[in-house]
């Protein structure tokens, strides 16, 4: 009787007789068919609602942390035809280096990695035998690198009660189909350690912590009870990914953008046809070209007679069309919400035929993807894997540090393009393919990270983390991103400003 839908009963309240019946019931108003309300004790709910107060602030604000609150909104802008700053530099990084920046005129040499994702492959065949292997496989790897960073011996079996504290390594998880918070953290552990067993965490004497869903962490803990693990002590630092040097001293001249190229529920793509010009202008020595282009977000193509791929052809002709007389390399890099393409992650290269029609002049790659320009390590995914993380983690305290930072880091020490588990349902993911395509092997001099977030640069473990902006955004203009990579004595350095189309 504590349902709100029963307060206004008639009568005196008394318990059921024992033997059960419809005589036996109490009168009540007509209230219709009540709802079982679960005891807020048992675990298999998230308790988003009984927080601790310390803790309350740690899922984060809707108005304040959540990633929604950067993203664009359409009220907020003019219309693409009515814009008024238009070339206005929104965002500088490392303006200020010294030395010689000047593009060094030289050929650029692009290759990818010997086991990149290069064609397309049968996906939806995943099996729960094979996600549970190479899940686990991740926590036995990033295990062994926790290990040697911090010098530990076996990994904690978290079946047994254990009063020194101990390290334990595992995946972080929720407790259920809720948001993640501080009460509702259990650790699963690997098959070798633990034989995959899962166990609350409580996590309540951390001074700080940043933890999401699919976070491989070691936690020093004491397992007093069998029933959960006190957590005193959180590692999250695997060891530093290295870069490669570069033999060649040189400056390359790059330009970014990241799609959609068309205007919301139209064909008309006056932002690409801008954006060229910009190209054509200032013959840069590479430009990236990120996802999508047939935009399944257009209602446009509800009533379209041409087919996607016929309308993506076309866009690649006005492409061609550009740099055809230029020295300029174009890289394109495919996105889950493109229509004429497999909408799964790892994603093959958009199919253009044969390079040669293109002068190999276009290029395309794999979502995700490493590349090397004269030795110069660009990493790139079209996922918006950072607004993916922001809806899903949970820090303490609360609006410490720059958030934007500690996303993207997240990358760096996992190890991986798209670290989250269960993925967003945005982003449909084939964890097999995902395990042999979509990991860092090394880390890349610059990762581009395109989002619906606001665009910004950051440095992270010597890798210029950036996010360009969308080039058009609904019916409204958007950012692009102009880029000077210097490499001297071995490593590299990036100068860049975020520009208004």
């Amino acid at each position: 009787f504590e349902s709100d839908k029963l307060k206004h009963l008639r009568g005196a309240r008394r318990p059921l007789d024992p033997i059960e019946g419809v005589e036996n019931l109490p009168d009540c108003a007509e209230i219709g068919t009540p709802t079982r309300i679960q005891p807020a004790s048992k675990r298999n709910l998230t308790p988003e609602g009984q927080v601790n107060k310390r803790f309350v602030t740690a899922m984060g604000s809707p108005s304040i942390n959540s990633p929604s609150s950067q993203s664009f909104t359409p009220s907020q802008s003019c219309k693409y035809s009515e814009r008024k700053n238009k070339g206005e530099v929104v965002l500088n990084h490392n303006q200020d280096a010294a030395g010689d920046w000047s593009p060094t005129k030289q050929p650029v040499e692009v290759s990818m990695n010997e086991n990149a994702l290069t064609s397309t492959f049968k996906y939806m065949f995943e099996s729960l035998r094979g996600r549970a292997a190479v899940l686990d496989e991740v926590i036995c790897r990033m295990g062994d690198l926790f290990t040697e960073r911090h010098d530990l011996g076996e990994p904690m079996d978290t079946r047994i009660t254990q009063v020194e504290p101990q390290v334990a390594i595992g995946r972080i998880c929720c407790d259920s189909e809720g948001h993640l918070n501080s009460n509702s953290v259990v650790l699963q552990s690997s098959i070798d350690s633990s034989g995959g067993n899962t166990i609350p965490l409580d996590i309540s004497k951390l001074e700080s912590f940043s933890l999401f869903p699919g976070q491989i962490v070691g936690v020093e803990c004491t397992n007093p009870n069998g029933s959960k693990l006190l957590v005193s002590k959180l590692l999250t630092e695997s060891p530093v990914l290295v870069g490669r040097d570069v033999a060649v001293d040189q400056v390359i001249d790059v330009l970014v953008a990241c799609g959609p190229f068309t205007l919301a529920d139209s064909d008309n793509n006056q932002p690409l046809k801008d954006f060229l010009k910009i190209v054509q202008d200032s013959k840069p020595q590479v430009v990236f070209l990120l996802g999508p282009f047939v935009d399944v977000k257009n209602r446009y193509l509800d009533n379209c007679t041409k087919s996607y791929a016929a309308l993506f052809m076309d866009m690649l002709k006005e492409i061609y069309a550009v740099i055809e007389d230029l020295e300029t390399k174009v890289l394109l890099v495919p996105a889950q919400r493109d229509a004429h393409e497999n909408s799964v992650y790892p994603q093959p290269p958009y199919n253009i035929g044969d390079p040669a029609l293109w002068n190999n002049k276009i290029i395309s790659l794999p979502d995700p993807c490493s590349v090397s320009i004269n030795g110069i390590l660009v990493g790139a995914t079209s996922s918006d894997i950072l607004f993916h993380l922001g809806k899903e983690e949970i820090s303490f305290p609360p609006r410490s540090g720059d958030r934007i930072s500690r996303l993207a880091g997240h990358l760096i020490s996992q190890r991986s393009f798209y670290p989250l588990y269960p993925a967003s349902l945005d982003q449909n993911v084939d964890y097999e393919h995902q395990e042999e395509f979509g990991l860092m092997e090394e880390c890349p001099h610059l990762l581009l990270l395109p989002s619906d977030l606001v665009y910004f640069a950051r440095e992270i473990d010597n890798c210029t983390m950036l996010n360009p902006g969308r080039l058009c955004k609904g019916s409204a203009p958007g950012t692009f991103s102009k880029l000077r990579l210097k490499s001297e004595a071995g490593k590299v350095k990036c100068k860049l400003e975020v520009v208004r189309i």
